[in-house]
């Protein structure tokens, strides 16, 4: 495999946990960070790009939560995944760090394997494009990208397939009747939880308050915020 140009961070106050993580990473990306410190991570985005952002849930002295919200308030130009890894389960934390901005988290247990394969398929669905695309909203309906602030999306076609329904017709409401109809052919789809799911996934990439539900009439696109 070739070296990956995307720009990765790892903040941890100790890399004796991810050590043999780091090192699997490097054969195939080379733009790596690692930083210790807070202030030292904050003072580096100043400057710098980043694509993908891995934050150690038990950073101190504020922990990874604390430490997604900052980085979220900042509203950089461009917007990193953030991802949060632990070798803890629990659900409370998960709701927190989902509340202060995160992108995904993960529970890690010293497996390169796992933050490896999770970290190709997310680059996979997302990679930059030329400038030219900057502040524009393009829909590539035969690669299933998605263009937003420069940067391309790639979606999963059942989820692209929605996204551009919505899009196309932001002044409307869709059912899920309506929505499994359009995207699956199969009305029988709107009793399972398949829509929900991939509504989640669209929000997760460009924001909870992407797409407007309303009890009775469904879900329609909010256009102003991604345009």
């Amino acid at each position: 495999m070739s070296a990956n140009p995307s720009s990765i961070i790892f903040v941890d106050n100790s890399i004796n946990g991810i050590f043999k993580t780091l090192e699997v990473l490097k054969q195939n990306y080379k733009n790596i960070s690692i930083f210790n410190q807070e202030k030292d991570f904050l003072e580096f985005m100043e400057t710098n790009q980043a694509d993908v952002i891995f934050l150690n849930l038990d950073l101190h002295p504020n922990d990874a939560v604390v430490l997604c919200k900052e980085i979220r308030q900042h509203k950089f130009e461009f917007n990193p995944f953030i991802i949060i890894y632990t070798d803890k389960q629990d659900d409370f934390v998960q709701e927190l760090a989902f509340n202060s901005g995160v992108d995904s988290f993960i529970n890690f247990h010293n497996k390169p394997s796992v933050i490896e394969l999770f970290l190709k398929n997310l680059l996979r669905r997302r990679v930059k494009v030329k400038s030219d695309h900057k502040r524009e909203v393009i829909i590539d309906t035969e690669q299933h990208l998605v263009f937003k602030n420069g940067v391309a999306f790639q979606l999963p076609r059942k989820e692209f397939k929605l996204f551009e329904l919505l899009y196309n017709n932001s002044e409307k409401f869709f059912s899920k009747t309506e929505i499994a109809s359009n995207i699956w052919n199969d009305e029988a789809i709107a009793n399972k939880r398949t829509i929900d799911v991939h509504i989640y996934n669209i929000r997760q990439f460009f924001g909870k308050r992407i797409i407007q539900s309303q009890k009775g009439r469904g879900y329609r696109i909010n256009k102003k915020l991604i345009s």
